[in-house]
């Protein structure tokens, strides 16, 4: 990813919000970073359309990289290099964390050993890049992935106890249109079960997605045995499927 620049489009909507004294920090770390390719510029549009282009790319080429890097992320056994003021510009997590005079803040050093490591990997990735890829991290090596139809939604989680509520929007619209194709999976009722264990005020976004594809295709998986097991469990999942049918009707 680091070897072609992104789109020429602001893919960082959190620039223009941030803190005067973030934004500089940001563009001293620039100044420290090999130029990004330009095109030339002739008009005021042109120079802060420029100027955002190459801020972004800038950021884009930190990933996973040490120059400059102040922050050591452990994903169990591997080490991810971080730069902090990138961090927390994104996330009230982060930001709070390297502020505060706790363990963190000091060592500068998060470790996670629980959880879906991949998923880690991917909202890192998003902070730098504005986008994450579903295939598995490489650096990661053996530590097993999640599930296709879990990977979204283990990332939208994390948006959510990170507190990077853009990244929140983004793994939600990749689960929707990902789960268009994969609900033919054997491991949908899987994912069914997982959301629906997911605390409803985090979820319910991805429930009502849920049960709009299940009852579009009710025919076909009613013929598979697990589904109807758990239909006849009853549950929060048959009551939203329910209220989708008196709604249509």
């Amino acid at each position: 990813m680091q070897n072609s620049p992104p789109e020429r489009h602001n893919i960082y909507p959190w620039l223009t919000p941030f803190d005067a004294h973030l934004r500089l920090q940001i563009e001293a770390l620039i100044r420290k970073t090999a130029a990004s390719p330009a095109k030339m510029v002739s008009t005021n549009e042109d120079l802060f359309e420029q100027h955002s282009y190459t801020l972004n790319w800038a950021i884009h080429r930190r990933f996973n990289t040490e120059p400059f890097a102040d922050v050591t992320i452990r994903l169990g056994d591997v080490e991810l290099p971080a730069h902090g003021i990138i961090l927390a510009s994104q996330s009230e997590y982060f930001k709070t964390a390297l502020e505060s005079p706790m363990k963190e803040g000091i060592e500068r050093k998060f470790e996670f050993n629980e959880g879906s490591m991949h998923a880690h990997w991917r909202m890192v990735e998003y902070i730098y890049t504005g986008q994450y890829d579903h295939d598995a991290a490489a650096p990661l090596g053996l530590i097993a992935d999640d599930e296709d139809l879990l990977k979204d939604v283990r990332v939208y989680q994390l948006a959510d106890y990170f507190q990077v509520e853009n990244l929140k929007y983004y793994a939600f619209q990749q689960f929707k249109t990902r789960i268009k194709r994969l609900w033919v999976a054997e491991s949908f009722v899987d994912c069914i079960r997982y959301v629906y264990g997911i605390p409803n005020n985090v979820s319910y976004d991805m429930r009502t997605e849920i049960a709009k594809i299940a009852l579009k295709h009710l025919a076909d998986l009613w013929d598979k045995k697990i589904f109807r097991t758990l239909i006849r469990e009853g549950g929060d999942f048959v009551i939203d499927i329910l209220k989708l049918i008196v709604s249509s009707n």
